[in-house]
C-alpha cells in the first residue's frame, strides 16, 4: 500500500490518495506518510495533508503535519514555524486538553530557530502539569526556565 499511497500523492491524485485514506488505519497512514517523506524530501506530501485539513480538519492532521516537519521537511525554510502554526491548531481543537499535543509546544521551544518564547514554554509547562503532574519534560522543562528567569 506504501508505494500505492506514495505513487497517488507524488502524482498529484489526491482524490484517490483521499480515498485510500479513508480505508486506511490513521496510524498506518500516519507511518507510510512519514517514511515516504523521508524517502523523497517533498512538500506534495504536505499540500496532500493541507488539502485533507481543507476538508475535515482534525487535530491528528494537525500532529501529522507537525511531524512532517519538525522531522521529514526540516530542511525547507520556514519548517519550524510551520510545525509550530500545526502545533497550536491541534491544542485549539483539542481545548488546550491533550499533553501529547501540548508537549510538541515543548519540543519546538528547543529548535534553533527559537519559534516559541521563554513565557508560552513557561505557561505551556504549567498547563501540562495541571493535566499530568509527574509530566517530566514539562517538570524539567520548567526547572530550567524557572533557574533562566533568576
Amino acid at each position: 500500500m506504501l508505494k500505492n499511497l506514495e505513487q497517488l500523492i507524488l502524482s498529484g491524485n489526491f482524490k484517490e490518495a483521499e480515498a485510500l485514506y479513508h480505508e486506511m488505519d490513521f496510524q498506518q497512514f500516519d507511518d507510510e506518510i512519514i517514511v515516504s517523506a523521508y524517502d523523497n524530501r517533498n512538500i506534495l506530501y504536505y499540500t496532500f495533508l493541507h488539502y485533507l485539513l481543507m476538508k475535515e480538519e482534525s487535530a491528528k492532521l494537525h500532529n501529522l503535519a507537525f511531524t512532517l516537519f519538525v522531522h521529514a521537511l526540516t530542511p525547507i525554510e520556514g519548517a519550524y514555524h510551520s510545525a509550530l502554526y500545526h502545533a497550536q491548531r491541534a491544542i485549539e481543537l483539542t481545548n488546550e486538553q491533550d499533553v501529547g499535543d501540548l508537549e510538541n509546544l515543548l519540543f519546538i521551544y528547543g529548535v534553533p530557530d527559537q519559534v516559541v518564547s521563554d513565557e508560552i514554554a513557561l505557561e505551556t509547562c504549567h498547563k501540562i502539569l495541571a493535566l499530568e503532574p509527574s509530566n517530566e519534560i514539562a517538570k524539567s522543562l520548567l526547572k530550567k526556565l524557572l533557574r533562566r528567569k533568576k
